[in-house]
C-alpha cells in the first residue's frame, strides 16, 4: 500500500460553506435538482446534507479519519517529540534520520506505549512511520554537518546586522 493514499473518486469534496449556501437556496423555494445543477454539486449529496441539517447532525463533511487505532503516539506526544528534534537542530545538534527513528522508539518505550513488533525487533521506529511523521510536523532530518564553536557563536544579531549594513553600502555604490 502506498504511503499516501490517492482517492479514486472526488466524493466528499464539496466544501461545507457551499453546501450550506445550497441548502439555503432550497429553503427559499428552488428545487434540489435545480440548485445542484447551478452550483455543480451532486444532487444526492445535497439531498443527504439537507436531511442531516434538518435533524441537526451536520458538523462537517468528508471522510472520517482512519488509522487512529493504529496510531502509536498521541498528538501532544508527537508534538513534544517534534519540538525536541527542532530544538536540537536549533542548537546545532541536528540528528540523522536513523537517530530520529531510534529516539522515537526510545520515547515510546519510556512512556510505556504499545509499539509494533517491528519496532522492537529493529530497536527503532519504522521508515513508513518516520516518513509520515516528517510530513505531519514539517521536519527535515539530515546528517548534521560539523559547526565549529567560533562559527556558531559568531552568528548573532549584531554580526548579522553589520553584514547587511555593509552589503547595503556596497549595493548602493
Amino acid at each position: 500500500m502506498p504511503r499516501t493514499y490517492k482517492w479514486k473518486t472526488d466524493r466528499a469534496s464539496t466544501a461545507l460553506v457551499e453546501l450550506v449556501r445550497a441548502v439555503k437556496e432550497v429553503q427559499q423555494g428552488k428545487t434540489i435538482r435545480q440548485v445542484a445543477r447551478e452550483m455543480k454539486i451532486c444532487r444526492m449529496t445535497l439531498k443527504r446534507f439537507r436531511e442531516k441539517k434538518k435533524i441537526g447532525e451536520v458538523t462537517k463533511t468528508g471522510y472520517k479519519r482512519t488509522g487512529l487505532a493504529n496510531q502509536v503516539f498521541k498528538e501532544n506526544m508527537e508534538t513534544e517529540l517534534a519540538d525536541h528534534i527542532k530544538a536540537l537542530a536549533a542548537m546545532f545538534h541536528g540528528i540523522s534520520a536513523m537517530k530520529c527513528r531510534e529516539l522515537a522508539f526510545e520515547y515510546a518505550q519510556r512512556n510505556g506505549i504499545d509499539i509494533p513488533a517491528s519496532w522492537i525487533r529493529e530497536k527503532k521506529a519504522g521508515p513508513d512511520w518516520f516518513t509520515a511523521f516528517k510530513a505531519r510536523h514539517h521536519l527535515s532530518c539530515r546528517t548534521p554537518e560539523a559547526t565549529s564553536l567560533g562559527r556558531a557563536t559568531a552568528f548573532n544579531r549584531h554580526n548579522v546586522g553589520q553584514f547587511f549594513d555593509k552589503l547595503s553600502k556596497v549595493m548602493d555604490r
